[in-house]
């Protein structure tokens, strides 16, 4: 029997630590102890930031909604890649839906409709074949049309009819290392001369036609030099001229593709008067 003389004790106290549980179903789940779940956050931190690194959450809900299936993939013992994969799977559906997109079709496929290697292996086949009808236009050309503003069809029938059409840029004459600085880029009179409804929209119109691949910029000067006079006379460049010494313009070109022209003449009307075509 002890007895209690006043003296501090200096035995400690040992207590077992209880391991943590998992709520919910817990039929087949192990207890998770605290170093085990020290290890799992661990993980847990490394998959969140690379899912992060590589798709940016764009709301507070797609953060949470992406966090909870990067954690419960992680505790209940899934490889980091395969919760990887979730995670940017769960990011790509709330985007779309967000957007008002119908479901990806890997997902959501037609039940009986082709895969796309499926389909894939279906136009090897009948690039291989000589008995195979070919389409007179690309099938690309439906889904162009969808895709460019009544502008942006006027633009390519006029660099159909015009030609090649010029542009400038103007940039500072130091070398980019040192310093150098591009002050206007693409700059152009194809707005004006198409008879655009909004001209100011070019810079927009461009690297879309571009995108689509019937439009192309060059650093090849159009044949008569004469024609850049008149963008150089535009306010925008005579100011950027006065930014200081050694400021120079390179002189470039806006035309179709071949797979432009082909467009514009499967696709837009172009009239014939006099044994020319024009753009009116």
């Amino acid at each position: 029997m002890d007895v209690d003389d006043g003296t501090p004790s200096t035995e400690v106290v040992r207590r077992s630590v209880p391991p943590l549980e998992i709520t919910g179903d817990k039929r087949g789940v192990l207890p998770v102890s605290p170093v085990r779940t020290v290890r799992a956050a661990t993980g847990v931190a490394r998959v969140a930031f690379t899912a992060a690194s590589g798709m940016t959450l764009w709301t507070l809900d797609t953060a949470l909604g992406v966090t909870v299936t990067v954690l419960r993939g992680s505790l209940a013992g899934t490889p980091p890649n395969e919760v990887l994969a979730e995670a940017e799977t769960e990011v790509r559906d709330r985007l779309r839906h967000a957007l008002g997109l119908p479901p990806t079709a890997e997902h959501h496929r037609e039940p009986g409709m082709p895969t796309l290697r499926e389909q894939g292996a279906e136009l090897l086949r009948l690039s291989a074949s000589t008995h195979a009808a070919q389409p007179d236009t690309h099938p690309a050309y439906p889904g162009i049309l969808a895709e460019i503003t009544p502008d942006e069809a006027r633009i390519l029938r006029f660099l159909h009819v015009d030609g090649p059409q010029p542009s400038i840029d103007v940039r500072t004459g130091r070398q980019r290392a040192f310093g150098g600085e591009r002050l206007i880029s693409g700059l152009t009179m194809l707005g004006e001369h198409a008879g655009l409804r909004f001209p100011n929209r070019v810079p927009k119109y461009l690297p879309n036609l571009r995108r689509l691949g019937l439009i192309e910029f060059t650093r090849e000067p159009v044949g008569n030099p004469h024609r850049y006079q008149l963008i150089e006379a535009q306010e925008q460049v005579r100011d950027a001229m006065k930014r200081g010494f050694g400021t120079k313009v390179s002189y470039r070109s806006i035309l179709l593709t071949e797979f432009g022209a082909d467009f514009v003449q499967t696709c837009l009307p172009v009239v014939i008067s006099d044994g020319r075509e024009t753009a009116t």
